[in-house]
C-alpha cells in the first residue's frame, strides 16, 4: 500500500492578475463588491510594487522548496500543497487532490510563526471538516507554536542585524527596532495567545541580538481603532521620533511571505512618516523562499512529526498488556 505524508502550506490569496483583483476583494468583503474608487486605489497599490502577487507566487515556489528539502528525511513519498483563504485552490480543492492522490497523513503547516484562532486555527478546522466531508479518516498533525524555534529565531535575528548594520554608523545607537504584527479585532483576552506569541518571539531576537531599543507595535488596523490591538506602529514611531532617535528598523513577525499589506503598511506609508520627521527608515527583508529559512521550516516540521511518532510509540507501548 502507498503510503505518502501531505504537508498543506497556507495564504491569504493568490490573485493571478490584475483582471482577477475585483473578484478577490469581493470574496474577503463576504460578496461585497469593492466601488470603482476603490479598485482603482488597489489596482495603484500592485502597479507600485512593480512586479505580479507576491503572496501567491512565492507561496507556490516555498511549497516546492520544502517538498525537495523534506523528502531525504523520510521513508514516505513527500508532496507539500498550497491551499488560500480567498483564491483556488481553496482548502476543500486541495484536501480533495491529496485525497485523490492518495494522501495517507496530513500534516498542516500555516507558514506563519503566531497563532490566532482566526489564522491558524481556521486553516486546521477547515481541513478536519472538508475531510470529514469527503468520508476520510485521514490523520491530521497540525505543526503551529513554532515561533520560538531557534533556528527560526535566529533566521529573524540575522534579518534585523542586516537592517541595523545597513544605516549610517553614526545613528545605530539611536536607533530604534519596532517589531510588527497585524493588529487583531476584539478584547485583549480574544487574541491573548497571539499578543503574548508575538511578545515572547520580539523578545527572543532583541535577546540575541542584545537589543537596546525595541518595541511591539501593530499593523493593518480596521475601521473601528478601539476594537483593534495596539499601539499602532504609526503612533510607535511619533513617539520614539519625540525621543530624539535617529531611525527606525520595521521587522513584521507575523508576515514572513511578502505581500502587499505589509509591504505597504510597514514600508511605503511608515517611510513617508519617517522621512516628514526626519528619521532614517529601513525594512528588514522578508524571508520568503531564502535558503536559511526553509531549511529552519524544514526542520521544524521533521522534528514535529518525530516528537508525534515518539508519542504515539510511548502510548502504543504503555496500552499494551505486561508480559509479566
Amino acid at each position: 500500500m502507498k503510503v505518502m505524508i501531505g504537508v498543506i502550506i497556507f495564504a491569504y490569496g493568490a490573485p493571478g492578475s490584475l483582471d482577477n483583483l475585483k473578484e478577490y476583494y469581493t470574496h474577503i468583503r463576504h460578496g461585497n463588491a469593492p466601488s470603482e474608487e476603490e479598485m482603482a486605489a488597489v489596482k495603484e497599490q500592485y502597479r507600485n510594487i512593480g512586479t505580479t502577487d507576491l503572496l501567491g507566487s512565492i507561496t507556490e515556489r516555498q511549497a516546492e522548496a520544502l517538498t525537495h528539502s523534506l523528502q531525504p528525511y523520510f521513508e514516505e513519498e513527500v508532496k507539500v500543497y498550497t491551499a488560500f483563504k480567498h483564491t483556488a485552490p481553496f482548502v476543500e480543492d486541495t484536501v480533495l487532490q491529496m485525497v485523490n492522490e492518495g494522501v495517507s497523513q496530513v500534516i498542516t503547516f500555516p507558514i506563519k510563526p503566531l497563532y490566532s484562532k482566526t489564522g491558524t486555527g481556521l486553516y486546521q478546522i477547515k481541513v478536519r471538516k472538508a475531510l470529514a466531508k469527503l468520508g476520510s479518516t485521514i490523520p491530521v498533525l497540525d505543526v503551529d507554536h513554532w515561533h520560538l524555534h531557534d533556528e527560526f529565531v535566529s533566521v529573524m535575528a540575522k534579518r534585523v542585524k542586516t537592517a541595523v548594520k545597513w544605516l549610517p554608523s553614526h545613528i545605530r545607537n539611536e536607533t530604534t527596532v519596532i517589531f510588527t504584527a497585524h493588529s487583531q479585532p476584539g478584547k485583549p483576552e480574544t487574541y491573548k495567545e497571539y499578543s503574548e506569541e508575538f511578545t515572547e518571539l520580539g523578545k527572543s531576537i532583541a535577546n540575541q541580538l542584545q537589543l537596546k531599543n525595541w518595541r511591539i507595535a501593530y499593523r493593518s488596523a480596521g475601521s473601528h481603532e478601539d476594537l483593534w490591538s495596539g499601539p499602532d506602529v504609526k503612533d510607535v514611531i511619533q513617539e520614539e521620533g519625540k525621543k530624539g532617535i535617529k531611525g527606525v528598523v520595521a521587522c513584521d513577525l507575523l508576515s514572513v511571505t511578502s505581500n502587499i499589506e505589509v509591504l505597504y503598511d510597514i514600508g511605503y506609508d511608515c517611510q513617508l512618516l519617517c522621512k516628514r520627521m526626519g528619521i532614517e527608515f529601513i525594512r528588514t527583508e522578508i524571508p520568503n523562499d531564502s535558503y536559511d529559512f526553509i531549511m529552519a521550516l524544514t526542520t521544524i516540521v521533521k522534528e514535529r512529526v518525530i516528537l508525534n511518532k515518539l508519542t504515539e510509540e510511548y502510548q502504543f507501548n504503555k496500552l499494551k498488556p505486561s508480559s509479566k
